[in-house]
């Protein structure tokens, strides 16, 4: 029976090593520098800013200490073997550290080093090389041309993006390490959070399948969502893919929706790109949400980090702006969401609790005019309806006391009932809030924000059709 090409004899293939390279007891960089700017300095300072426990080796054949710390010539100089080595020397050095690491019992290596596939001939013969000696001692490796791998739960920063993510339930996997850096930037000031944040590289060996795998297992990670130009190994891949969608939402963007002709695009990591209605059809009867653009992206990653969880299309909308609920309302139907028809007894309330001229029924028009108690009551009441599975909240401008009384009491109501809500259509003061102690709550609450009622409600829709999924599964 013939084996893919890149698939590992099942002896070498074992948890423990994958493993290593997310939850290393030790790590050893080697090209470590202290020369402002490098990427070893880089590296390094993410590594010790991080908050990793474990002991961190530096390796640099010339360099007797860096940063005031020891540095040893060799990997094989090491007082210990480290679980993980993160290589950032050139390519042509990288198969003979690989060697070493393997004599030394190295168990994982994030090579972050480029020049390899992608760098044509020469490069190709390098991650040849590269291959052999990997196999030859039992050692799994990430990329090359990797940005590195983060994981919050133990402060591990092997990377050399911009800083450490913040802490969350969400894994990000990508081939593309700007993709990874740019997520990062855009959810730092947000508050989305991070179980792990995976760069791929060119994926000479430990590839997207084991790294599902190992995500779907993780009872660390939530939700999954992945970035990529091209599988090397589709069947491996859509059998964890479908694995993983079963336990917990799973989200795709690739790249190259539109070949050139018979020879699809190569991309800057030597990943061919498949034909896309395939893939597209592949990613449906995986129970997979497929993304095309980086606007989707980032509602998915806002939604998918808060941990947002609703099966009912059942929507309530309580707005101060009667224009922005109407529309929404519009909005949420053209998306195939209901809106939830409030029973008897919410009506009343919110007669009682809204003064003249709102309107109680659904969408909620509060006035723009109502206190901070008032929009708060509002919504509290459409989430106790028992006929109500969401509630979409759009917009709010009080003083900044107002905005923080009104958005703890959105909290206490939501957390009360457990119901879904999403805020959007938002002004930007909200997000200065969210860098503080609220956006923190907004994070535990399950509250994600959107500065549009459209984005806020494809993501609500596409939650919806996650949860239909599961239920035609079981």
């Amino acid at each position: 029976m013939s084996r893919e090409i890149g698939a590992h004899p099942g002896a070498l293939v074992t948890a423990q090593r994958i493993s290593a390279l997310f939850k290393p007891r030790s790590v050893a960089l080697v090209g470590a520098s202290d020369t402002a700017g490098t990427l070893g300095d880089i590296v390094r300072r993410n590594l010790g800013a991080g908050g990793f426990a474990g002991p961190i080796y530096f390796v640099n054949p010339q360099h007797e200490t860096i940063a005031d710390q020891q540095a040893y010539r060799s990997i094989l100089d090491l007082p210990e073997a480290a679980d993980l080595a993160v290589i950032l020397t050139p390519a042509a050095t990288v198969p003979e550290i690989i060697g070493d690491c393997g004599r030394k019992g190295v168990r994982a290596a994030v090579v972050v080093s480029a020049g390899f596939r992608e760098g044509g001939v020469p490069g190709a013969g390098f991650e040849r090389q590269l291959r052999l000696q990997a196999r030859k001692h039992g050692l799994r490796f990430l990329g090359p041309n990797s940005l590195g791998v983060i994981r919050t739960d133990i402060g591990l920063n092997a990377s050399c993006g911009p800083g450490m993510a913040e802490k969350g339930r969400l894994a990000l996997v990508s081939q593309s390490g700007a993709l990874c850096a740019a997520i990062l930037d855009w959810a730092r000031p947000r508050n989305v959070g991070f179980s792990s944040v995976i760069s791929t590289g060119v994926g000479a060996d430990v590839d997207f399948g084991e790294i599902l795998d190992y995500l779907t297992r993780d009872p660390g990670t939530d939700s999954i969502m992945l970035y990529m130009e091209g599988v090397d190994r589709a069947r491996r891949f859509m059998s964890a893919l479908r694995a993983a969608a079963r336990v917990k939402p799973v989200v795709v963007m690739k790249a190259g929706r539109h070949g050139s002709g018979p020879g699809d695009l190569a991309f800057h990591t030597g990943s061919l790109v498949g034909r896309d209605d395939v893939f597209d059809a592949a990613m449906r009867r995986a129970g997979v949400l497929r993304i095309r653009d980086f606007s989707e992206l980032y509602t998915a990653a806002a939604t998918l980090g808060a941990g947002v969880r609703v099966r009912g299309r059942r929507l309530a909308i309580v707005s101060n702006a009667g224009g922005p609920g109407t529309i929404a309302a519009d909005r949420a139907q053209d998306r195939g969401l209901k809106l939830a028809e409030l029973g008897a007894t919410s009506l009343q309330r919110l007669a009682e609790e809204l003064p003249p001229a709102a309107r109680p029924g659904n969408p909620v028009y509060v006035r723009p005019d109502v206190d901070g108690s008032q929009f708060a009551a509002a919504a509290r009441t459409c989430l106790e309806d028992p006929g109500v599975d969401a509630l979409l909240i759009i917009g709010g401008t009080f003083s900044a006391e107002t905005n923080r009384s009104f958005m703890a009491e959105l909290v206490a109501a939501q957390q009360a009932t457990g119901k879904t809500v999403i805020f959007a259509d938002i002004p930007e003061f909200y997000f200065a809030l969210a860098e503080k102690d609220l956006g923190l709550r907004f994070v535990e609450a399950k509250i994600p924000t959107f500065h549009s009622s459209a984005r806020a409600l494809w993501a609500l829709r596409k939650v919806v059709d996650y949860g239909r999924f599961l239920s035609s599964a079981i």
